[in-house]
């Protein structure tokens, strides 16, 4: 089927628009590394664990745009689909 043709190109079109988004949020990575580093030299050692995790949370945020990309691309196939239908 078609799909099973598109899925590698479509796979390397993910990769690449989340690296986009990465490069675009750069920026912002590093002022919350910058301010990490901050709080890790002046936070108790037990709490290091917790600063750990909030990293850890901000760099998978951009996980949801390969879900969000795979979404919109399924859209998009359905839609012109429908379109194709209508006519």
């Amino acid at each position: 089927m078609l799909i099973e043709w598109i899925e590698p190109a479509k796979e390397k079109r993910v990769w690449e628009v989340v690296r986009i988004c990465e490069d675009e949020n750069k920026e912002f990575y590093d002022q919350f590394y910058e301010a990490l580093n901050k709080l890790r030299k002046h936070v108790p050692y037990h709490v290091m664990e917790d600063l750990n995790k909030l990293e850890d949370v901000f760099l998978q945020k951009n996980s949801s745009l390969y879900t969000a990309y795979n979404y919109g691309f399924k859209d998009a196939l359905k839609l012109s689909k429908e379109i194709r239908d209508l006519t």
